[in-house]
């Protein structure tokens, strides 16, 4: 492995950020010797309806501890909706390119979103600047399918992670449902995050 592998980023709606993703960074950061792991949270998602990107960039920077990362507001300057080309063209356009793996960017997907890469918005930039990380999940996605993509020009290495099945949309619905303030999230979020979640009565 080479010793100027410095930085990987993990994109997502992070909605709300939960213990399976800062576990899933620990792993990777170990796992491909990264320096630290930079959190990008979607600032304007093209397919998804989400909470305030301040709201959810303040809940990620609580999760992160400083040893594992740091958070990324770069979306913010880029003009909606931000697909991730568009932020892997401002990532390229603004770090030093020693932070890069063989000169692309490095990143976290999982199985089940890396099968259909193709129908990204401009996957040939992706194909270009990208080196993911491709992360095993419970999709029902076969190794020889995810295989045929590096076939097809996307360039990627397969991380022995194992997943945590903590679903964001789940905490939500047990959010809501809890008419109570004592719901405890503690096995699914960051004790900070849970008390930024009641403080601002989110998901409510």
């Amino acid at each position: 492995m080479e010793q100027n592998l410095k930085n990987c980023y993990f994109f997502g709606t992070f909605n709300p950020p939960h213990l399976g993703h800062t576990r899933l960074a620990e792993h990777i950061k170990r796992e491909f010797s990264f320096e630290k792991i930079i959190f990008v949270p979607a600032f304007a998602p093209p397919h998804k309806k989400t909470l305030d990107f301040h709201h959810r960039f303040n809940m990620v920077h609580l999760a992160v501890p400083p040893s594992l990362g740091v958070v990324s507001d770069i979306e913010k300057s880029l003009e909606p909706p931000t697909y991730s080309y568009k932020t892997i063209n401002k990532i390229f356009e603004t770090v030093e390119k020693s932070s890069l793996w063989d000169g692309k960017v490095p990143f976290i997907l999982g199985y089940d979103a890396f099968i259909g890469i193709e129908k990204w918005k401009n996957p040939e930039i992706l194909k270009e600047k990208v080196k993911f990380i491709v992360l095993k999940r419970h999709s029902g996605v076969t190794d020889e399918e995810i295989l045929a993509l590096k076939e097809r020009g996307f360039d990627f290495e397969l991380s022995n992670a194992e997943y945590f099945d903590i679903e964001s949309n789940k905490i939500r619905e047990a959010v809501k449902r809890e008419t109570s303030t004592g719901l405890s999230l503690e096995n699914f979020v960051d004790k900070k995050v849970e008390g930024y979640i009641n403080e601002h009565k989110l998901y409510r």
